[in-house]
């Protein structure tokens, strides 16, 4: 589920509910728990609540837990489309062209924090990049993302 304040909810709501009522799958809306702290034309910041779910056991020891790669390079996926369409618009409907992700250190248990920018927003394809935090604020993952509208 992703959350959004009433302020947020005034100004962009129409993206948050077509985002979770036809456009999200199910799976993310159910496994990303997700607080909308910022967001504006091309930029949002965002904290993603700690679910176990999310982690996978490190071999070999008892119980440390890292975020797993799918579950990075889906949320980076899923949250750069906010600040997308606060930019350019509801109508524009897009797709995935392209994903990159480096990651830079391990995102161990905790809050993650979130930060998502559009890069450039042509009339046929958008690039973004997603960053992600850990509970130190240390940069633990860079996402570059290309949409192209469809």
């Amino acid at each position: 589920m992703i959350k959004a304040s009433p302020e947020i909810l005034d100004k962009y709501g129409y993206i948050f509910q077509k985002q979770n009522d036809e456009v999200l799958p199910a799976w993310i809306l159910k496994n990303f728990v997700v607080n909308v702290i910022e967001l504006s034309a091309g930029q949002a910041v965002f904290e993603l609540v700690y679910n176990s779910d999310l982690y996978r056991k490190v071999p070999g020891t008892a119980s440390t837990k890292l975020m797993s790669g799918q579950a990075i390079m889906a949320a980076a996926d899923t949250l750069l489309i906010y600040p997308v369409l606060a930019q350019v618009g509801q109508e524009k409907e897009m797709v995935t062209l392209n994903t990159n992700t480096e990651f830079l250190r391990p995102i161990k248990e905790g809050v993650v924090t979130i930060k998502a920018n559009v890069i450039r927003a042509g009339s046929k394809v958008v690039r973004g990049q997603v960053e992600f935090f850990d509970v130190d604020d240390k940069l633990c993952a860079l996402s570059t993302l290309c949409y192209i509208f469809i």
